[in-house]
């Protein structure tokens, strides 16, 4: 199912815990929603999977109702206020490092509590994700799969949507030929009751209902929310051939190559020129966007590297500043360019942020919030520790701002003063700038 499909479908289902909970809106335009504004824009400027994990996370804490769309809205906004509340730290609504990585530190400790693992119905394909510790006579919780051969949507919902005297039906909503949500209680027992309906797929229509005793409510209502996040009825596949079509291809036939990481992060300082950080004798061949690029000098002290080739764009030196305490790095993950906000955790003698980064953003550029260049990331070993396929932030030495002056010769000194940017503000300016490195064996 499109996931704008599977949002509005449990957009629609939010009724059986919050029947007055508004949609996400953005904020106001009016004046003093400036800072409201510029918080949505460092949330945006995050990866998407690491917004949806956050939203995720919150539901967990049983801080956020809501699909885990990657947007910001006023819930997001609140209930990332709530979590920093939680953990005493400044409800300034902002995802430093430290809360990040707290944060989904803190949902991983609940998930694991449930059990919770993505199973998958052997008789439909469809997939969800079940809290297995939960699913038994003490957890007191159900979790059962369902289909209907016949893709008379209408008339399942009809039937599932019809109170009797033991079942209150709490909340039904249906957008025909697509999807149903009925939420209640039947005696003790609360239920959450989703089909989906795809004119392809076999059974046609595909559901789960997820029951769970009315009395631990509190707890249940937010698991119940992370297993109607987690539902894939028609998980996407290879499409069934019809029968006078050619046979597939042999289960050991060549598979497309998976398209490689970028061993590093580099900026454009003048035309035809860009600083990284890496090791001459670590990256043979290197290579951007698929063209040869030769490493022109290198510093073997701080592994600071210069990069000529090619590189389509022309801008003048970098302003160099001093580090801040509040930084953006801007380095790949994958391949894409994302923004990561970093906390400067350093020294003069050994300069350090703490940022959420992939391997491949050494040689990203830190910025403070003025825009000014202040450090670059240093090579990075190894990959870091995830949860749920997101990077906790964790400490990444930085190149100082000294050592960049004496490498690049012409760098421009900052003068400060300048109106603080958010990290939205900052990735949109340098974008063109920022080039992701290959290595070639």
């Amino acid at each position: 199912m499109r996931p704008a499909l599977r949002c509005a479908a449990f957009a629609l289902a939010l009724g059986l815990f919050s029947p007055l909970a508004p949609a996400q809106t953005p904020p106001s335009a009016s004046a003093d929603d400036a800072a409201m504004a510029a918080r949505k824009a460092a949330f945006l400027a995050l990866p998407e999977a690491t917004r949806k994990a956050v939203q995720e996370a919150l539901v967990w804490l049983g801080l956020y109702v809501g699909v885990n769309d990657g947007e910001f809205g006023k819930r997001t906004h609140d209930a990332i206020i709530a979590f920093q509340g939680s953990v005493k730290a400044p409800p300034d609504g902002a995802l430093s490092p430290p809360i990040l990585s707290a944060l989904l530190a803190a949902a991983q400790k609940a998930r694991e509590a449930a059990g919770f693992q993505v199973v998958s119905d052997p008789k439909t394909g469809a997939r969800i994700g079940a809290p297995l510790k939960l699913l038994n006579a003490r957890g007191g919780a159900r979790l059962d799969f369902a289909s209907n051969a016949d893709a008379d949507l209408g008339a399942l919902y009809a039937r599932l949507s019809t109170p009797t005297p033991t079942r209150k039906v709490t909340y039904k909503a249906i957008k025909p030929d697509a999807f149903f949500v009925v939420t209640g209680q039947e005696g003790p027992v609360k239920f959450y009751t989703r089909f989906d309906k795809s004119a392809t797929g076999t059974p046609p229509i595909r559901g789960f209902t997820f029951a769970y005793p009315a009395s631990r409510g509190a707890y249940l209502d937010r698991v119940a929310i992370a297993v109607a996040n987690s539902f894939e009825p028609f998980p996407q596949s290879a499409p069934q051939l019809p029968t006078n079509a050619a046979a597939p291809a042999a289960p050991n036939a060549a598979l497309p190559p998976v398209a490689p990481s970028p061993s590093a992060t580099a900026l454009i300082v003048a035309p035809g020129k860009a600083l990284t950080a890496l090791k001459a004798g670590d990256c043979a061949n290197p290579t951007v966007a698929g063209k040869p690029v030769r490493i022109e000098r290198t510093d073997a002290a701080t592994g600071l590297a210069m990069l000529t080739g090619n590189f389509g764009a022309s801008r003048g030196a970098p302003l160099v500043g001093a580090p801040a305490q509040d930084l953006v790095i801007l380095g790949f993950s994958g391949p894409r360019l994302v923004a990561s906000p970093a906390s400067f955790t350093g020294d003069d003698r050994q300069p350090a942020a703490t940022a959420a980064l992939d391997k491949s953003a050494g040689g990203a550029p830190a910025f403070d919030r003025t825009g000014a260049l202040v450090g670059v990331v240093a090579p990075i070993a190894g990959e870091p520790k995830r949860v749920g396929g997101v990077a906790l932030a964790g400490p990444h030495a930085l190149i100082a701002q000294d050592a960049l002056r004496a490498f690049l010769g012409d760098a421009k000194p900052s003068s400060g003063g300048a109106d603080p940017l958010s990290a939205g503000d900052i990735a949109a300016r340098e974008r063109e700038a920022l080039i992701a490195v290959f290595c070639q064996k």
